[in-house]
């Protein structure tokens, strides 16, 4: 049995001031008009029935999910009250799915883009026939790397396992990588970038959470024979430490494997990331909502709200929403977050968050 575990917890900082508390990114409409959450959940429905996939997201984003995924069954949708990194929310989802018959899980993002969702099941079908081993391997999806990508994690694999094509043992995990070492990795031929997607059987994680995470692995193992296993989630979440899965399990880990993904992928990690993927015109501008650009090049214009002009600007991202209007270097995307540090620390302007 393999059922489906969203990960929709994030709050897109980098997205910001379009992502925000109450639309964070993956509510946003980035493609085709839809938001990311629903598209993701259209890529697991395709084998997957609704009764098979848990959502786990804040409390407070529990009726916007709801919209988004009308087909979603309520029992399904697993609030936290308070956000902690993937580790408490996928311990959770194990512990969970341990009541149930210990199923295999696919954990995915609510917030990537994958265009292909045939070409994304027969790699997520290779990872759950290696997750299936009788070693137990915890299995990542392995990107292959198209640039010296300095903002991702790396992960690098070793022999050949036989359960599959493009199955491999991993070896380590590398954290994101200055620009020459991450040009390194992309000669050697057997790195790949970490997608943040994987499969596992619930007994296998919990097991190696019990190694590595105990306290964690304490925590959630109180679901599992529980008669209202629902009553102990805000416990649960409010006492966990934050953590990801990958810094805290998996780079620990020695039941790693990785499967090479055969589909094109983007973690959308910033507006520059999406402009990338974006129909430009000839001078590489993409442009979004009530724009008039004139003479302008590798530039991103989106207005949310009202009219936004621009006249011969090159490499930026300017975005306009009701209340806030953002232009940054398009080199600069990912340093967004350290304007919102700012506006917390010097301004305390909170209602723009």
């Amino acid at each position: 049995m393999l059922e489906g575990v969203v990960l929709a917890g994030g709050r897109g900082e980098r997205f910001w001031p379009l992502s925000r508390r109450a639309r964070p990114k993956q509510f946003l409409p980035l493609f085709g008009g839809r938001s990311l959450i629903a598209h993701t959940w259209e890529r697991l429905r395709r084998e997957l029935a609704a009764e098979g996939i848990r959502v786990i997201a804040g409390s407070d984003l529990r009726e916007r999910v709801c919209a988004e995924l009308p087909e979603m069954v309520a029992e399904r949708f697993v609030p936290e009250p308070v956000g902690r990194n993937t580790a408490p929310a996928v311990a959770v989802a194990a512990a969970l799915g341990l009541r149930e018959g210990d199923p295999l899980q696919l954990v995915v993002p609510a917030d990537h883009w994958i265009p292909d969702a045939e070409a994304f099941w027969r790699s997520a079908r290779a990872a759950a026939a290696t997750a299936a081993a009788t070693d137990g391997p915890l299995v990542t999806l392995g990107i292959p790397i198209r640039r010296p990508e300095t903002g991702f994690g790396y992960i690098e694999r070793g022999e050949e396992r036989p359960e599959a094509a493009g199955a491999y043992r991993a070896l380590r995990f590398h954290e994101k990588p200055e620009r020459e070492r991450a040009e390194a990795y992309q000669r050697a031929g057997r790195f790949y970038w970490n997608s943040g997607i994987f499969v596992w059987r619930a007994s296998a994680l919990l097991a190696e959470l019990e190694a590595h995470m105990p306290e964690l692995h304490r925590l959630v193992m109180t679901l599992p024979g529980a008669a209202r296993p629902q009553d102990l989630l805000a416990g649960i979440f409010e006492r966990a430490a934050g953590e990801s899965i990958d810094r805290g399990l998996l780079e620990k880990s020695r039941r790693v494997a990785v499967v090479e993904a055969g589909f094109a992928w983007s973690d959308l990690g910033s507006w520059s990331s999406w402009a990338e993927l974006a129909e430009a015109d000839a001078l590489g501008t993409v442009a979004l909502g009530e724009t008039l650009q004139l003479d302008c090049e590798n530039t991103l214009v989106l207005s949310d709200e009202g009219l936004v002009a621009a006249l011969g600007v090159k490499d930026l991202v300017v975005v306009r929403t009701g209340d806030v209007t953002l232009v940054v270097d398009r080199e600069r995307c990912q340093d967004v977050r350290r304007l919102l540090a700012e506006l917390r620390e010097r301004l305390g302007a909170e209602r723009f968050l």
